[in-house]
């Protein structure tokens, strides 16, 4: 919520606030006919200051996961798939009975692993 109660609401904040008094009713927090009150209330609101107590009793909502591909940096990503991609290869033609001489995948994925994160 914002730090100033008469700021106005906006219909995104509405339906956030709506969802999360959803997410409460279907845990068993709120009963059909308090969930009822608070969505009335809600609608007929026009600021944060009036809808400041309808969830005032009810847990913070979990953050939101955030995906792999946004935590990790991307050269870390082309790092792991382009390695990872050798090594399939390499496994591929193992598992195969390719006649592989060695790990090749290392003479890739050691030097480059030294200059990216060394």
């Amino acid at each position: 919520m914002p730090d100033s109660p008469d700021l106005r609401l906006s219909d995104r904040e509405r339906d956030a606030i709506a969802a999360r008094l959803r997410e409460a009713r279907a845990e068993g927090r709120l009963d059909v006919v308090e969930f009822e009150r608070r969505i009335d209330v809600l609608l007929r609101s026009t600021t944060h200051g009036e809808v400041a107590a309808l969830t005032h009793d009810l847990p913070d909502p979990p953050p939101e996961a955030v995906p792999w591909r946004r935590r990790a940096p991307r050269h870390v990503r082309a790092f792991v798939g382009s390695v990872g991609g050798l090594w399939g290869i390499w496994l591929v033609i193992w598992v195969t009975g390719g006649g592989v001489q060695g790990w090749w995948p290392l003479w890739v994925t050691v030097p480059w692993a030294i200059a990216r994160f060394a």
